[in-house]
């Protein structure tokens, strides 16, 4: 059984060297029962219990590691703040989906698309806001569940269409006063009370061309094949119209540009239609650049990659505070038929890693696309099969949830996070937070058949809480201590995540 130390968030290099060589014939020895150790939880109390963890004497017996397990345990029965975190929940989400999205506490939720196209079909005969019912309704159950919801505008009327037959199309620059008239007036119609939207996108998918779809399928089609802007510089001119009709709607609005599908792994269009939104002189024109990301690439995530592109690219511009967020996220099947036999698992490994890496990577949200769904839905992306028993939430939809809880209040403190290469697919992965004054690590490995031993350096006689099998409704918690007060706390590791909290001196 080979010892991995990785090493770029948590200790020098040297330093784990030396601590591999030290306690190597230690594992040899001992590292089945190393495994077992780490993975087998100890009695979990059952009673509810208070989330402060407290520290106890290293040299704890089984009734001090209790007490410690008190301190942490359990994760579903206390309250916390909600995290910046979401889902995508459609309007037609049966109600009996909401408990589960109150559990899982999310901070904000895609509550829907207004469609330009419904509301004004015929020029200058007033707006048709009945067609909006559905979109109210939602967005009031999510306010009343306490979750900040957000919306999405898209589909040009014919009469406004510079690609006729085609909803996704850009509205003709004879239009665009109109669709910021549009926008004002529906900003405003969200703007108080049970119907408060504060943040809104424009399009999405926009760097999708015409040719690439129908054009009714909800996404696309501004993108063009001309360099060096691709159709982006014409986004950023309606950006520039559009961004003050909606703060004069409702002065509290953010206008989330691009909700870019991110073409991957050329993103040269891509690129090039930020580029054009920044040209067109629009980069006070919105308030987070928005881009979607879906699953693994190589040793990594997509998600990693497109944010080190886009960041980049604005920081290149000066924009270097300008957030970015991540409005679809999900881990998929290549097809809506049939999925891998291990698809479920992997769903579940990528939902309890992803969204330590949004923190890590200081987004402003992510969004998981989508909540529910009945059938395969988008690529079997969603994470509560609907049935007509009623919801069944999957592993990921656990891992999720878990993961969310476990990373409340949670400061990334490691360095910058990069993208791995392909010869760190088999090593453990480790993203380093603070949490109070705690320390809280989240453990995978990209690729393995086995577990991987790894060492995590803490203080000796460190008190630490694990929490693994995170695709479980009721995750294991235990205690892990380092009660032999030797400066390390020994993990096996696979590819699903799991999470160590240590209680700092």
């Amino acid at each position: 059984m080979a010892i991995v130390c990785y090493t770029v968030c948590v200790v020098p290099v040297t330093l784990c060297r030396t601590l591999m060589t030290r306690f190597r014939s230690f594992f040899v020895t001992t590292g089945l029962v190393l495994l077992l150790a780490t993975t087998l939880p100890v009695a979990a109390q059952p009673a509810p219990l208070p989330p402060e963890p407290v520290p106890v004497p290293a040299a704890a017996d089984e009734q001090s590691a209790n007490l410690v397990m008190s301190a942490f345990l359990p994760l579903v029965s206390v309250g916390y703040d909600p995290s910046p975190f979401g889902f995508d929940v459609r309007t037609n989400a049966p109600g009996n989906m909401m408990p589960l999205v109150a559990e899982a506490n999310p901070r904000w939720s895609r509550a829907g698309d207004v469609l330009w196209a419904w509301v004004e079909p015929v020029r200058g005969a007033g707006y048709q806001w009945g067609v909006l019912a559905d979109i109210e309704s939602n967005v009031r159950r999510l306010r009343a569940a306490g979750i900040e919801p957000t919306l999405v505008v898209q589909w040009s009327p014919s009469w406004a269409q510079s690609i006729p037959g085609k909803l996704c199309s850009p509205p003709r620059p004879d239009a665009v006063a109109e669709f910021a008239a549009f926008m004002q007036a529906v900003a405003q119609r969200f703007s108080a009370g049970d119907l408060r939207v504060d943040y809104w996108e424009i399009w999405n998918e926009p760097d999708v061309r015409p040719e690439e779809v129908a054009g009714n399928e909800g996404f696309g089609c501004w993108a063009t094949l001309t360099p060096p802007y691709y159709g982006g510089d014409y986004y950023g001119h309606v950006l520039r119209a559009v961004y003050p009709a909606i703060k004069a709607g409702n002065p509290r609005a953010q206008v989330w540009g691009g909700a870019l599908l991110h073409h991957w792994p050329d993103d040269t269009l891509s690129l090039g239609f930020v580029r054009g939104i920044l040209a067109a002189g629009a980069a006070s024109s919105f308030d987070a650049l928005s881009f979607h990301a879906y699953g693994e690439w190589g040793a990594g995530d997509r998600l990693l990659f497109k944010q080190a592109q886009l960041r980049r690219l604005l920081d290149e511009h000066g924009l270097h505070s300008r957030p970015l967020v991540a409005t679809e996220i999900a881990a998929t099947c290549n097809s809506n038929t049939d999925c891998p036999p291990n698809f479920l698992q992997r769903q579940a490994n990528y939902a309890a890693r992803i969204y330590a890496q949004a923190i890590a990577l200081n987004l402003l949200g992510a969004f998981w696309y989508t909540l529910s769904y009945r059938g395969p839905g988008f690529l079997h992306s969603h994470l509560i099969d609907e049935t007509d028993g009623g919801p069944v939430p999957r592993p990921a939809f656990y891992a999720f949830r878990n993961s969310a809880q476990l990373l409340a209040g949670a400061r990334y403190i490691g360095l910058p996070v990069v993208e791995p290469p392909a010869s760190q697919a088999s090593e453990v992965q480790v993203l380093p937070f603070e949490k109070g004054r705690n320390r809280l690590y989240v453990f995978w490995v990209p690729r393995t058949d086995f577990p991987v031993l790894y060492n995590l350096p803490v203080p000796p006689g460190a008190t630490a809480i694990c929490t693994d099998q995170l695709n479980m409704a009721t995750p294991a918690q235990y205690y892990c201590s380092d009660i032999n007060r030797d400066g390390f706390i020994p993990r096996a590791v696979n590819e699903l995540p799991q999470y160590v909290e240590v209680v700092m001196p």
